[in-house]
C-alpha cells in the first residue's frame, strides 16, 4: 500500500514522502495512529492545502522529543519481577513495563513502539535499552531486573564499575584467606598442644611397663645362672679294707 508520511517516520521518510508500507502495517498501525494518509488524490490534494500546519506541528513534535531525551538521558529503571534461583523469570519484561516505569518516574508520554525491545527480558540482570525518542535521536537507558529495589541497585553498580568491584571482591578473598590461614595456624598449634599432653600421658604408662620386664629378664638370667652352675659332687670315702691274714 501507498500512503503519504504526516509527519517523520524511522527508517520510512519524512513529512511528505509518498512511500510503499505493507498492508497489514498501515491498516493497523500507521493509519490509526494519524502518521500517514492513504495516497490518493484527494488526500495528496488535502495534504498540499495543510502542509504548512502539519510541517509546524512536526516542529513541535520534535521539541517535545528534545525535552523528554534530556529527561530520560541516564535514566535507570529497576522493575521487580519474580524468579528462580538460576535467575529465570516466572513471565517475561515487556515494552510495555519499561514504558510504565519511565512515565512513574518522569510522567511524560511515551509509545511503547518508541522502545527498541529485539527480545522480551526473561531473566535477572542489567540491560542497555535504546529509545528512539525521535527521527535520528536515540537514547539508551538502564532497566535493571531483579528480586528487590536493593538488589537492583546493586547490579546496576556492579554494571557500571566491574572494575572496582572486581578489586573489592580480591580484597575481600585475601582478607578470607588471611582469616583462614590464620584459623589454620591456631588449630595446629592447639593440636600440637593436644598431642604433646597426649604423649607426656603415654610417657609413664610406659614407664610402668618397663619396669616389670627389667625384673623378669634378671629373674630369668638368674634362673639361667641355677641352670647352668655345675653340681657338686661329693667325693665318696673309700674305706682301706685290711686283710686278715690266714
Amino acid at each position: 500500500m501507498e500512503v503519504i508520511l504526516i509527519e517523520n517516520i524511522e527508517k520510512l521518510g519524512k513529512v511528505g514522502d509518498v512511500v510503499k508500507v505493507k498492508d497489514g502495517y498501515a491498516r493497523n498501525y500507521l493509519i490509526p495512529k494519524k502518521k500517514v494518509l492513504r495516497a490518493s488524490k484527494e488526500n495528496l490534494k488535502v495534504f498540499e492545502e495543510k502542509k504548512s500546519v502539519i510541517e509546524s506541528e512536526e516542529k513541535k513534535r520534535k521539541i517535545k522529543s528534545e525535552e523528554i531525551a534530556k529527561k530520560i538521558k541516564d535514566l535507570e529503571v529497576i522493575i521487580i519481577r519474580n524468579a528462580a534461583e538460576n535467575g529465570q523469570l516466572y513471565g517475561s519484561v515487556t515494552s510495555k513495563d519499561i514504558v510504565k516505569e519511565i512515565v512513574l518516574l518522569n510522567k511524560i508520554e511515551f509509545l511503547n513502539e518508541q522502545i527498541n525491545l529485539k527480545k522480551t527480558l526473561k531473566s535477572i540482570g542489567v540491560y542497555d535499552v535504546e529509545i528512539s525518542v525521535y527521527t535520528d535521536l536515540k537514547i539508551k537507558i538502564l532497566v535493571s531486573v531483579a528480586k528487590t529495589k536493593e538488589l537492583g541497585l546493586e547490579q546496576i553498580k556492579e554494571f557500571k564499575n566491574p572494575k572496582k568491584i572486581k578489586k573489592i571482591q580480591k580484597k575481600e578473598g585475601t582478607a578470607n584467606k588471611k582469616n583462614e590461614t590464620e584459623d589454620n595456624t591456631e588449630l595446629n598449634t592447639k593440636d600440637l598442644i593436644s598431642e604433646i599432653e597426649k604423649k607426656e600421658e603415654i610417657k609413664p604408662k610406659k614407664e610402668i611397663n618397663k619396669i616389670p620386664t627389667k625384673k623378669k629378664e634378671k629373674t630369668k638370667l638368674k634362673k639361667k645362672e641355677t641352670v647352668t652352675k655345675p653340681a657338686k659332687t661329693k667325693k665318696k670315702k673309700t674305706k682301706k679294707v685290711k686283710k686278715k691274714d690266714k
